[in-house]
């Protein structure tokens, strides 16, 4: 029987303007010692980590990262905090015979409601950067057709690193993991000029919500290209400057325009003058974003394990050019 998946709320933000060509990520690295493809990812087990790997920042598609699935590649996936799955396109999943679960099919939705049929799935070995560079890639695993057609899927690393924590360094377009266990995250240990806080639970789903300064439960999605994106409704007209669509994973589209800017702060970091951007058009349980006109600075650290995420600015001699 059919049922809706409330994971996917937002999943990718594409600019209804047009994509522009995909050009993938590469691995920091091809000098790195070749793992074995994992099994089994309990907490109480060795869990390998993956080399570090670099993404491209593409208008109109987001994070792009070289991804294999039961090594079939490589293919274009988008690195998406928000998605609440790790999303691949009927294309991929039948190049990599990614195997459907029988009596699994679902739907998923974007900010606008609409949706589109699923399946649920699950992959013997998922790959970045590199053809052997395996994750745990134990978590949710979704086969759709929704996807734009020069995207192949869509990545959330809390579903692809899990239960390893993960970094995603903006300004060096690094992704990286960690082990929570040996170099946790701690509320008493706050970074300079950044911050630690909780990473707030949701009832259906583990994409990683901050509560903001305001008392709004904020969901930091990489996979938007969005700034601050609230609901029309919850901040008035604002200061109009642009207008335009977006559209989701669904197919559906909303209306967004670019509001005056706002600071808002998390824990210790206050974010001044951000890009706003208010929406119409949006389901009403929508969350509040951050997305990356709001996150571009900064590189994010999540720990799964103890529910923390750092937010920290990088120095200025370490970002990539």
């Amino acid at each position: 029987m059919d049922k809706r998946c409330k994971l996917l709320f937002v999943v990718i933000l594409v600019l209804a303007t047009g994509a522009r060509a995909v050009s993938f990520g590469t691995a920091l690295s091809a000098a790195r010692t070749t793992q074995k493809p994992l099994r089994k990812t309990g907490l109480e087990q060795t869990v390998p980590l993956p080399n570090p790997v670099g993404f491209r920042e593409v208008a109109g598609r987001g994070l792009l990262v070289r991804t294999w699935v039961n090594g079939a590649g490589p293919f274009s996936f988008a690195i998406d905090t928000g998605a609440g799955a790790i999303l691949l396109s009927t294309g991929v999943a039948e190049e990599a015979r990614v195997k459907i679960r029988s009596g699994r099919a679902t739907s998923i939705a974007g900010l606008s409601g609409a949706a589109v049929g699923a399946h649920e799935a699950s992959v013997d070995t998922l790959a970045v950067g590199e053809s052997e560079n395996y994750l745990p890639a134990k978590g949710a695993v979704v086969v759709t057709s929704g996807l734009p057609r020069d995207l192949d899927g869509v990545l959330d690393p809390t579903e692809a690193f899990s239960p390893l924590g993960y970094v995603i360094d903006l300004p060096r377009q690094e992704l990286s993991a960690f082990d929570p266990r040996d170099n946790p995250l701690r509320l008493n240990q706050q970074p300079a000029e950044g911050t630690v806080v909780q990473w707030l639970k949701e009832s259906h789903g583990r994409r990683p919500f901050v509560m903001l300064d305001n008392g709004e439960r904020a969901l930091l999605d990489t996979g938007s290209s969005l700034g601050f994106a609230v609901k029309e409704n919850s901040r008035g007209d604002g200061q109009r400057i642009s207008g335009y669509e977006v559209r989701d994973v669904g197919g559906g589209r909303i209306s967004a325009r670019r509001g005056a800017p706002t600071t808002i702060s998390i824990g210790s970091l206050t974010l001044r003058r951000i890009p706003t951007d208010i929406i119409s058009g949006a389901e009403t349980d929508a969350p509040v974003l951050l997305g990356m006109s709001a996150l571009r600075p900064f590189r994010l650290r999540f720990d799964p394990v103890h529910r923390l995420i750092e937010i920290a600015p990088v120095p200025t001699g370490q970002r990539r050019n």
